[in-house]
């Protein structure tokens, strides 16, 4: 039987909406099965109220901290400034134990801007990481402290039985991002509109999901004015959505150069899905796809740009089946039964 028997959860659950986001899909998963596979009673403090009711918020997180000193934190950067500094003080003041799971990957960045950062999270438990990468950044920033988790989903992987049996023109495109010039919805755009022109045919399409980012409604809008009839705004999918939509695609375009890119969320949901995405060479992409194996990263030998990696995946559409079979491979990775192990483990050991 375990021997803790209550945590809090500081994170954003999204109050009573229904976000989508990386951080508060990720934050519910880790509650739900967390909820499910131990006996805790798990308080929630949920960072949606810091400016909606931070009354409210204040309240509820002296309450979930009185009763236990086991906290697990999952915090955007506003939220790091926030909470870090009261977190710091209860370890010191009362032996609160801090468990940080970190949202996405750009830590190391903060740790550079604010280096009183450095003390907050070497005084805390462990700082899970979704990558290999932001772990030696952070290692490189005197943490000492860091592992890896992946970011994962409990889900039933697509099976081979569901893939089309024939792949073939008009070949299927999609975004599956926020929608901003940040996860680089105009190169995707741009590109399939290259490789149609220079085919002299509408070989390919693609079809936009997403939340639009609010600063970037208008310029996407008169994008998509200019776009040709192959590009389709269609809109925000549910969470549970997610894998029944992707299927139905060739690939998955994924030019971002977003600087928070962590262990890119979707990458995995098309994994899952069993569709490759093609992807810039940034930041973490590199640890989950392989050119070639479950898509294609560039530039690489594959391809310089994304165009390449358009037309490589359209021309190696003979052995398209043999890249999904290896992205639901790829995909068994981000299943939660071994990182919730790690996570439960660590905690009672502490």
């Amino acid at each position: 039987m375990s021997k803790i028997k209550t945590i809090a959860m500081i994170g954003h659950f999204g109050g009573q909406e229904n976000f989508t986001d990386g951080q508060t899909v990720k934050t519910k998963n880790l509650y739900k099965e967390l909820s499910e596979q131990t006996d805790w009673e798990i308080l929630i403090v949920d960072t949606y109220y810091k400016n909606k009711n931070p009354f409210s918020l204040i309240l509820n997180m002296t309450a979930a901290l009185i009763k236990t000193k086991k906290v697990i934190v999952l915090l955007s950067g506003n939220g790091m400034r926030f909470f870090f500094p009261i977190l710091d003080f209860l370890v010191k003041i009362r032996k609160t134990e801090v468990f940080h799971d970190v949202i996405g990957g750009n830590l190391a960045q903060y740790v550079i801007q604010y280096p009183k950062y450095r003390t907050y999270l070497n005084n805390f438990k462990v700082n899970w990481v979704e990558t290999e990468k932001l772990q030696a950044e952070l290692m490189k920033q005197g943490i000492k402290n860091a592992e890896v988790l992946p970011n994962f989903r409990r889900v039933k992987l697509m099976e081979e039985m569901e893939f089309e049996k024939i792949y073939k023109a008009p070949f299927r495109f999609c975004t599956f991002s926020r929608v901003t010039e940040a996860k680089g919805i105009e190169e995707a755009i741009h590109g399939i509109e290259f490789v149609n022109a220079e085919m002299g045919s509408p070989i390919s399409c693609l079809d936009i999901y997403g939340p639009i980012d609010p600063k970037y409604q208008d310029r996407f809008k008169r994008i998509m004015e200019n776009s040709s009839s192959v590009i389709h705004y269609c809109g925000e999918v549910p969470f549970e959505q997610g894998l029944s939509v992707l299927k139905n695609y060739y690939a998955v375009l994924f030019p971002t150069h977003w600087d928070g890119e962590g262990q890119a969320g979707t990458v995995r949901e098309s994994f899952m899905a069993g569709i490759p995405v093609i992807a810039t060479d940034w930041h973490c992409n590199k640890e989950m796809i392989t050119s070639g194996y479950n898509g294609i990263l560039y530039p690489s030998d594959y391809a310089h740009d994304l165009v390449e990696g358009i037309k490589w995946l359209i021309a190696h559409s003979s052995n398209i089946h043999n890249i999904k079979r290896n992205c639901l491979k790829s995909a068994k990775r981000y299943l939660p039964d071994e990182p919730v192990k790690k996570v439960i483990s660590t905690m009672e050991g502490c």
